[in-house]
């Protein structure tokens, strides 16, 4: 309620201790709730002291105990009222003196019940002599009795209150992540990105296999879209004599090999080929060191539970594997050399990374790098091909090294659409042309574009 500020006469104000308790510091209390000028004279009754003393060993409250015994001490020994509030309305604190209670004629009223004993001081309290007087709690049964006693009362709003504090546990938590804080002040600080390609929605196909018929006719269709090719001139002489040849001798056996036993296994796995060309998305992970510290011996793990993680595109033709054709012999020497340069290992640096378990349709990959200075990014570009089981794909990419406590770690988990689909509806098995396009076409045309052939994985090959 709000006293009307017209009469000279001081507001008596008769505080609760849970005010004192719960509440802001007094000198903050909104004042003007209950008057906008004059003076206002907060009394604190014994009962209300009692209480507040009780919780000088408060875990919670003590603190707020023991500050308002400091403040309200000096009024207590010099007997004057402290200053609370200069401006309008002005506000001083004084402890209360009260007359014997005359508990007979407040049957209503318990001398054991905390409240009830407050606001029987309030009303036989001594040397009083404004007739304009409040009781202001927060709680409701100290209002109730007051006012059946016909003492006006204020109901003290959450306005009034301090906010709600940390409980212990929370307390802990807070100290615990300080103490964390600091020891990572000596650490090496990480950002980890992790990208997946169309993952909107996150289509994986599920592919039925081909029946007897259409596996009759898919071989019988690949068989006949790759006729034998002519082998030159067979010259009985010439090789025995050290003529070259145009002539391949082992183009017959190779080409028997494609027709009867190649074909057929492709076709066998015709419905996972598929698979594997549809369910492969583009996957990207760069891990940066953020801060100031270097990472000594950085080790970068990146895993899938589901599926597996592969450098490079995979690719394969719907139209089958490539027919063998006829080269001559010294031909062949030419990928021996091509290939040289691969077999002597590079001298890797202190700032780079050495791959130590290869990405290679596997669930994990490794990489390391003696110095990861700050600033430094690694990234790994490949490919995640996810099963058509009803787990989630999730990747999880695990960082360690020499100067970090425990591990940095980040997931990403997507859950599946799971779509059974015929091979008609992705290829159309009279022609062998694709029906629809696959996640990583657009990777594979700018690879092809750019002629960089070493970062796509043929399919075939790796089946040879």
């Amino acid at each position: 309620m709000t006293v009307s500020s017209e009469s000279s006469d001081e507001l008596v104000a008769f505080l609760d201790a849970n005010i004192v308790l719960e509440g802001k510091p007094l000198a903050e209390l909104p004042w003007t709730e209950i008057i906008t000028a004059g003076l206002i004279h907060v009394l604190i009754v014994p009962k209300a002291m009692d209480e507040i003393d009780a919780k000088k060993r408060d875990g919670r409250l003590g603190p707020h105990a023991r500050a308002f015994n400091r403040l309200i001490a000096p009024s207590v020994i010099n007997g004057e009222p402290i200053v609370l509030r200069d401006a309008d309305p002005r506000v001083e604190l004084q402890m209360a003196t009260c007359s014997r209670i005359p508990w007979n004629d407040y049957d209503e009223l318990d001398p054991d019940d905390g409240d009830s004993r407050i606001v029987a001081e309030a009303l036989n309290v001594r040397n009083v002599a404004s007739r304009h007087r409040i009781l202001i709690s927060h709680d409701i049964k100290p209002l109730a009795y007051a006012r059946g006693r016909d003492l006006p009362v204020h109901q003290a709003s959450d306005a009034w209150l301090r906010g709600p504090e940390p409980s212990p546990k929370d307390k802990e938590i807070h100290r615990l992540k300080q103490q964390v804080a600091e020891y990572r002040k000596d650490e090496p600080t990480f950002e980890i990105s992790i990208e997946v390609s169309d993952v909107t929605p996150p289509i994986i196909y599920q592919v039925t296999t081909l029946d007897t018929e259409q596996a009759d006719a898919l071989t019988e269709l690949i068989r006949n879209q790759n006729p034998k090719k002519l082998n030159g001139n067979k010259d009985r002489y010439g090789d025995s004599l050290g003529f070259v040849s145009n002539h391949d001798s082992s183009y017959d056996g190779k080409y028997s090999a494609f027709i009867n036993r190649e074909v057929p296994s492709f076709v066998a796995k015709f419905s996972e080929k598929l698979e594997l060309l549809f369910n492969q998305r583009l996957l990207r992970v760069r891990v940066t060191n953020a801060g100031d510290i270097r990472a000594d011996n950085l080790v970068v793990s990146i895993k899938t539970s589901d599926g597996w993680i592969n450098r490079r595109v995979v690719f394969l033709s719907p139209r089958g594997p490539a027919a063998p054709v006829p080269r001559p012999g010294y031909l062949s020497s030419l990928d021996i050399h091509r290939h040289l340069k691969d077999m002597i290992p590079s001298r890797v640096g202190r700032h780079e990374f050495e791959t130590t378990l290869h990405a290679r349709r596997s669930g994990e990959t490794k990489a390391i790098c003696e110095d990861f200075h700050s600033g430094q990014t690694y990234y790994f570009e490949g490919v995640i091909a996810a099963t058509s089981s009803d787990r989630p794909l999730e990747i999880i990419v695990t960082l360690t090294a020499k100067n970090l406590r425990g591990e940095h770690t980040k997931t990403f988990k997507l859950d599946k659409e799971i779509v059974v689909i015929e091979p008609g509806e992705l290829v159309d098995l009279q022609t062998l042309e694709l029906k629809q396009n696959y996640p990583t076409s657009e990777e594979l045309a700018r690879l092809l574009r750019a002629q960089e052939y070493d970062e796509i994985e043929w399919d075939e090959k790796n089946e040879n």
